[in-house]
């Protein structure tokens, strides 16, 4: 294995530039506008019905972006493509300090939206292909810790910052982005030294209805995760009335379990199977999603974060089910496309309906809706029962 000149090897340098990416577009990209709801929509910036499609608006970037990533890799090398993307993104989080319209934030979260969907897609793929193959956990786990480490970062500064006002926390974002784009530049940088793939076949092509039962139980999770992903801190501030800095305590604790939720999953697959895990995955998810919709006391919310949190661990769970789907190591790059455009077209879905709900009903009838599709999702997983 090549080192580079400071020491650290070219496949850590990758994965730590692939978290560092993650950090920049799906943490502040797509998480962080959780903690921005309440203020947009208390100061009267924007209206509760526009604050969710600005919401979803990202969430429809995020397919895009998802769905073009391989085009793009194309035409631009990742070791290029990643960094302008992301230095892309610090400008359009501190573009928008300067607009308060609804348009313009609809435009900037699309904006970040794309940029997330690229990111996902070509940050774990990378990333794994480049650590040997004892090492490919340890550069996944580098990759996600991004995302919570970023999500742990909104929720614990972010009241602060807004205390100075919506613009102070807009910039204090875009700041958190500046310093992590510098890293990321830095980690891709060393990915001129992955092959191209292009002589890679699959073998393949699952067209069994187990593997279109894992599609479809991908998206109703994306789906039913949307409510906790744009309203969860807006529930609890203007819903509950939790102080912002109780809302973003708990959005702390959204952080460190996302951290943590691959780890959880992965310990408890070697104890009781993938399949095994995934169906109890989704139905504990399922439960926290919908727990707030009928008790409304401390414990619940406390435990709903938490177990919202580790849905990252849903997410590397259904990556291990499509491995033991594909007949080898060259069907993933494939098989995890469809995964991920699956997981996009659930968040858009999501984006589009759940605002209009909160429009016309209120925050229960959406986790209550969230939690039911994740159920079934859940139900799909046990029928069409994947192999371990």
């Amino acid at each position: 294995m090549s080192v580079s000149e400071d020491g650290v090897t070219h496949w850590r340098r990758i994965a730590i530039g692939g978290g560092a990416s993650m950090f920049i577009g799906i943490a502040l990209g797509r998480f962080s506008y959780t903690t921005m709801v309440p203020p947009l929509v208390q100061s009267g910036q924007l209206s509760e019905l526009e604050a969710g499609y600005v919401g979803g608006a990202n969430l429809i970037g995020f397919f895009f972006g998802a769905f073009f990533a391989e085009q793009l890799r194309r035409f631009i090398a990742v070791h290029k493509l990643l960094p302008l993307a992301l230095w892309l993104a610090v400008l359009a989080l501190g573009a928008s300090a300067l607009t308060e319209d609804f348009f313009g934030l609809a435009i900037l979260r699309s904006l970040l939206g794309v940029i997330a969907g690229l990111v996902m897609v070509q940050s774990t793929a990378f990333a794994t292909a480049a650590a040997p193959p004892d090492k490919r956990p340890v550069a996944a786990g580098y990759v996600y810790a991004g995302v919570g480490l970023g999500v742990f970062f909104t929720g614990t500064l972010a009241p602060t910052m807004l205390e100075q006002g919506i613009v102070w926390a807009w910039l204090g974002f875009a700041l958190a982005g500046f310093i992590s784009a510098i890293v990321a530049h830095w980690g891709w940088a060393a990915a001129n030294i992955l092959p191209s793939f292009q002589n890679m076949t699959p073998n393949g092509w699952p067209r069994n209805m187990t593997w279109w039962g894992l599609v479809a139980a991908n998206f109703l999770f994306s789906f039913g995760i949307v409510p906790h992903t744009i309203y969860w801190l807006d529930f609890l501030v203007r819903g509950i009335g939790y102080s912002m800095e109780m809302a973003g305590l708990q959005w702390s604790i959204v952080g460190i379990f996302a951290f943590l939720g691959p780890i959880i999953s992965a310990i408890i697959a070697t104890r009781i199977g993938t399949s095994a895990t995934l169906v109890l995955a989704f139905v504990l998810l399922g439960l926290g999603v919908s727990g707030p919709a009928f008790l409304s006391i401390t414990a619940v919310f406390w435990l709903s974060s938490i177990i919202y949190g580790a849905q990252t661990g849903v997410a590397s769970i259904l990556a291990a089910s499509a491995r033991g789907i594909g007949k080898s190591a060259a069907d993933m790059p494939q098989l995890m496309r469809v995964l991920i455009l699956s997981n996009a077209c659930g968040a858009a879905a999501g984006g589009i309906l759940f605002p209009t709900m909160l429009n016309l009903g209120s925050y229960e009838w959406l986790f209550i809706c969230g939690g039911t599709a994740i159920l079934l999702g859940g139900m799909i997983a046990l029928i069409r029962k994947v192999p371990d």
